[in-house]
């Protein structure tokens, strides 16, 4: 994946979330983002998805501009899988109309082909016992599966995940960073907003330090862990990785 963007600003009223963002990424498979809350991480991943407009500044994925008109995000949001915390299922849904319901409705699927494609992508995450059950009778961590699943029935050209962990418990959590794990040695592209510093590091190819709106810090995730070179990194990591 090829990332770059040039001076990209976000404001909502009074308050400046992103300052004159830039950076210049290539050949990254798993960029992860780090950095305090209320700093920009998820106004950045939410920015690249297509989510939100800057006000200024410009961003190229694989080395194509994307514009900010409704038609050109519309098409760029239905190329990218995109997991949040708060999972996003339709409640309403089963686990397997939740994963049927893109395919057919925004990626024009005929129904026995989205049938195929849904019951193949939650047998992948073992949901198939799951997959005639509505959200509330799920558990967070199948909740968060059956989302994972429906970002990758598309056939995403890449996958967006914003603190996909941070609803969960520590044996939930577990699960879930597995499989996320597992899609990165798949050789998927990832990027990825997250708390857990050490799952951080390991999956990570590029890190980017983000605080008070900007890119502080950014380079290999390896070097960022071992060798902060900003008293702002290392401040937060002396923070978050004390205990």
């Amino acid at each position: 994946m090829q990332l770059s963007l040039t001076n990209i600003t976000k404001s909502y009223g009074q308050n400046l979330v992103l300052n004159n963002i830039s950076f210049d990424l290539h050949d990254v498979h798993s960029l992860v983002v780090i950095g305090p809350s209320g700093g920009g991480k998820t106004t950045l991943l939410r920015t690249v998805a297509g989510l939100e407009r800057p006000d200024s500044g410009q961003l190229c994925i694989d080395g194509e501009p994307l514009h900010f008109d409704d038609e050109s995000l519309l098409k760029h949001r239905r190329s990218i899988g995109t997991v949040f915390q708060a999972f996003n299922l339709f409640p309403h849904l089963t686990a397997l109309d939740n994963i049927l319901l893109p395919l057919e409705k925004a990626h024009g699927y005929e129904h026995l082909h989205a049938v195929e494609t849904a019951q193949a992508i939650l047998k992948r995450f073992q949901l198939t016992g799951h997959a005639d059950k509505k959200p509330a009778q799920l558990s967070g961590g199948q909740q968060q599966r059956v989302a994972i699943a429906r970002a990758i029935a598309i056939k995403p050209r890449f996958l967006l995940f914003d603190e996909p962990t941070s609803a969960l418990d520590p044996e939930m959590t577990s699960e879930v960073l597995d499989i996320i794990g597992e899609l990165r040695e798949e050789g998927r592209d990832l990027l990825l907003v997250t708390h857990h510093m050490g799952f951080a590091r390991t999956v990570g190819d590029h890190c980017l330090f983000v605080a008070e709106g900007k890119v502080l810090e950014s380079g290999p995730a390896e070097r960022l862990f071992a060798e902060p070179q900003s008293s702002e990194l290392q401040q937060f990591l002396g923070r978050v990785m004390r205990y």
